[in-house]
């Protein structure tokens, strides 16, 4: 523990309370990387008091320097070499250091460190490299060209080369001594020194300036730390309103014990785990639980911290605060996730490593067959494999992450790219992974009464009109896919976890589920037996006290669902899919995209997905896992890759190592194709730099060969290969095949509404006719292009019926990426 008297005891100027809940001060939020004389820390709350905390920090006795950059929120503390600071001990003493720095701080110090090493794996600043592996061996590589005409001292210039080639020794003494072989940094070394006691300068810098261009491109594949918060438990954090003695009292919810009540209100997000004391309402649950539809909760119902309180008003009963709750399980479940180095693997040196000793026994040879001419074995030791893949590895994969940005993917490591090549097996969440995470209408039946399906979707938007229940919202916006507008209410009675009672141009109007029909003493419709519409939520619609129809709503697949796990089943990848739904209506899903039933898994809890990740990493499998939830953070950690969504949460958009960020789930393919291509390209740079390689140190064992020769051969080959591995920037990905179309109307996602009379006097609807875009844009005499522009406008019914010649309204099935009929 850091002694008192170390302590910057000046600080207090910049006024901050622990745990963040000052309106004005700074926080201490995570720690980035340290090592023992630099700290690097990410800093939140008001940015207005950053500069103060720049400037008390830049007086403290034990600190040199001092560098906060406010756009990414980050803070770098560098301190003096002789007082003796334990960065972590230091932090956490700072004022605003949040509570998890107490325990990063409380590890030994190797256990502390192991994080930072990952990213680091030759235990430097990471910033170190840019003066020694850069800047040294460029000046060392000028020095040599310039000594002749600058007539330069050459011992003097090839101690500097020598100097410049440092981190090549300490590769080579770490390989000797912790690995006990001999490596390609050997053999680099020993070459750089041999060359420059020989006064050829130029080579020997030349390569060692290749040498370590390679290796400084190869760490800047490690993984980007972006600057959004990913403390969970921190954004859980708000003031709340607990009851005591029947008032009210505003108290941040960090104080809160077990047993205290508070109040909630819609709009809120609950921040304790508890149970409903009194009260009912409306609970947004899709980021933690999967389900797209909000659930009603009352009396006695548990509630979980995230949960987000759409309608009514909540009285709950603490019952766990902060750690204890099952948000605080999950981080904690993160935070203990395995750790890798987020570089590219060494692909030059594992490959270069296994000719270092036919190159040093070639060598040798040549000594003794030259009459001891070091100059001639000195040359064939440039003819290592160690500098060209050095490049032109790197460059591909840096290459690569650069093109991944025009794809639609954000790939934030080397080492993600690497892994996606092999993975053969992809875990998928299901709510807003493989569905498009929100209800859409998928089908409306009409059981009773003459009105048009146009006339009742119409009734049902005008009393759902204005609400933010998602099934609300999905019959509104399915209206206006059919173009048809909502009109006003004269009476509106909205009753919770029920629905809507209006009144519509004089008709009494009930839209909602069966407890709503039931309290009007209405019998509600039999439900659909097509087993398309299990999964589907039936809203009832009744006019004047007769149920007219019923409105289906799910969660519809996303459109390239089911062509991708066709195209992974094509490639042998096993697609499983793991949901928190129950069995029937989990399989009932997998059955529509195609997947088998042992890679189906249902009713699934947080920890049970990371389980599942886990279990099959054991088993000998590569495996990613894509999910955008809260609940499905901690299976993304364990995951060899971890794949998420722009659109999804914080914390799962930040523990990904690949982002979607055009949203569409068969990106995932474009990831692998283009991973695939990268790595092709590496094979074909091994061949580029080891066939004339190899070859000439063959031949310059029995054929003098100069040093000169030497180093054009090597560094040539270098180059080339580079310039190979940019191609990967003229990569394009591939456009999925459509899967084929189910027949079944109510199959098909967003599919038109369809009308299934079933009073004898209601005539029978034929299921409607599907053509294409080419066909529609013919029978209408309009550009193609001008009904793809207007087909997401809610006019888009009536426009497109004012042209049919027979007055029907089309509708875009995007899963079939067909036109099909809507009943007028």
């Amino acid at each position: 523990m850091l002694a008192e008297t170390h302590r910057p005891t000046h600080l207090s100027v910049v006024p901050v309370a622990r745990g963040g809940q000052s309106a004005v001060g700074y926080t201490v939020e995570q720690v980035l990387h340290h090592s023992p004389r630099r700290v690097r820390f990410r800093v939140g709350g008001s940015s207005s008091s950053w500069p103060q905390l720049e400037q008390a920090l830049g007086q403290a006795s034990e600190v040199k320097h001092v560098r906060l950059n406010s756009v990414a929120g980050c803070c770098v503390v560098e301190f003096e070499r002789q007082a003796g600071i334990d960065p972590l001990q230091w932090l956490k003493q700072l004022p605003g250091a949040l509570p998890a720095l107490e325990k990063l701080a409380a590890q030994p110090s190797g256990q502390a460190a192991s994080k930072p090493a990952a990213n680091n794996a030759e235990g430097e600043d990471d910033d170190s490299f840019v003066p020694s592996r850069i800047i040294l061996p460029v000046s060392s590589l000028a020095l040599a060209l310039l000594a002749g005409p600058l007539a330069l001292p050459p011992l003097a210039v090839a101690g500097f080369i020598l100097v410049s080639a440092h981190l090549s020794f300490k590769r080579a003494w770490q390989g000797l001594k912790e690995e006990r072989k001999i490596n390609v940094d050997f053999l680099d070394a020993l070459a750089v020194t041999l060359h420059s006691l020989e006064g050829f300068l130029v080579g020997p810098a030349m390569m060692i300036t290749m040498i370590e261009g390679g290796e400084a491109v190869r760490d800047a594949t490690q993984r980007i730390a972006h600057s959004a918060n990913t403390d969970l438990l921190a954004s859980l954090q708000t003031d709340v309103r607990l009851l005591v003695d029947g008032a009210e009292v505003i108290v941040p919810s960090t104080s809160l014990q077990a047993g205290d009540r508070i109040a909630l209100f819609p709009g809120d997000q609950i921040p304790v785990d508890g149970r409903i004391d009194s009260g009912e309402g409306s609970l947004d649950v899709v980021k933690l639980t999967g389900e797209s539809v909000p659930r009603h909760a009352g009396p006695g119902d548990e509630v979980l911290a995230g949960f987000i309180l759409l309608e009514g008003n909540l009285v709950v009963e603490t019952q766990a605060v902060g750690e204890a709750t099952r948000v605080g399980q999950i981080t904690a479940m993160i935070e203990s996730a395995p750790v890798y180095d987020t570089r590219v693997g060494n692909v030059a040196g594992k490959v270069a490593n296994r000719f270092v000793l036919p190159t040093l026994a070639l060598a040798g040879l040549s000594l003794l067959l030259s009459g001891g001419n070091i100059a001639q074995a000195a040359s064939l030791l440039m003819f290592d494999l160690g500098t060209g893949l050095r490049v032109s590895v790197p460059t591909a994969i840096m290459a690569a992450l650069t093109r991944a940005g025009s794809q639609g993917l954000l790939i934030r490591s080397g080492r993600s790219l690497e892994q996606l090549v092999d993975i053969d097996v992809v875990v998928f969440d299901k709510t807003g992974t493989l569905t498009q995470g929100h209800p859409s209408v998928v089908h409306v039946e009409v059981v009773s009464g003459a009105h048009s399906i146009n006339k009742l979707v119409q009734l049902a938007a005008s009393a759902e009109q204005g609400l933010n229940h998602p099934v609300a919202e999905a019959i509104v916006k399915h209206a206006e896919e059919l173009g048809v507008s909502a009109d006003e209410c004269e009476a509106w009675d909205y009753r919770i976890g029920r629905g809507v009672a209006a009144t519509i141009h004089g008709h009494q109007v009930l839209v909602g589920n069966a407890k709503l029909l039931r309290e009007e003493n209405l019998e509600p419709a039999t439900p659909s037996v097509d087993p398309e519409l299990e999964t589907a939520t039936p809203v009832y619609l009744a006019v004047d006290g007769t149920v007219v129809a019923v409105i289906y709503a799910a969660d519809a697949l996303r459109p390239d669902s089911q062509a991708m796990v066709a195209e992974l089943h094509r490639r042998g990848i096993q697609a499983h899919m793991l949901t928190g739904d129950v069995s029937s209506v989990a399989h009932a899903v997998a059955k529509r995209l195609g997947l088998r039933p042992e890679e189906v898994h249902a009713d699934a809890l947080p920890d049970e997905k990371a389980k599942l990740v886990q279990q099959l990493s054991q088993q000998g499998h590569k495996v990613a896992f894509v999910g955008d939830g809260i609940n499905d953070s901690a299976a993304l950690a364990y995951a060899d890759v971890s794949i998420s969504f722009a659109s999804g949460s914080d914390l799962a958009r930040e523990t990904a190592d690949i982002v979607l960020t055009n949203d569409k789930v068969s990106d995932l393919i474009v990831a692998q194709d283009l991973a695939r291509e990268t790595f092709g390209l590496v094979k074909q740079n091994i061949g580029i730099v080891g066939v004339p390689n190899l070859s000439a140190l063959v031949l310059g064992t029995f054929l003098p060969v100069s040093p000169i020769a030497a180093v054009l051969l090597n560094n040539g080959s270098c180059l080339v290969a580079a310039a190979n591995a940019m191609r990967v920037l003229g990569f394009k990905g591939k456009q999925l095949a459509p899967a084929a179309a189910n027949p079944a109307p109510a199959a098909q996602d967003k599919a038109p509404a369809v009308v299934k009379p079933v009073a004898v006097q209601q005539p029978t609807v034929e299921h409607p006719q599907a053509i294409s875009l080419a066909a529609l844009s013919k029978r209408l005499g309009v550009a193609h292009q001008s009904i793809t522009a207007r087909r997401k406008r809610g006019d888009f019914g009536s426009w497109i019926q004012s042209l049919d010649p027979a007055g029907i309204a089309w509708s875009y099935c995007d899963r079939s990426n067909t036109y099909r009929q809507a009943s007028a």
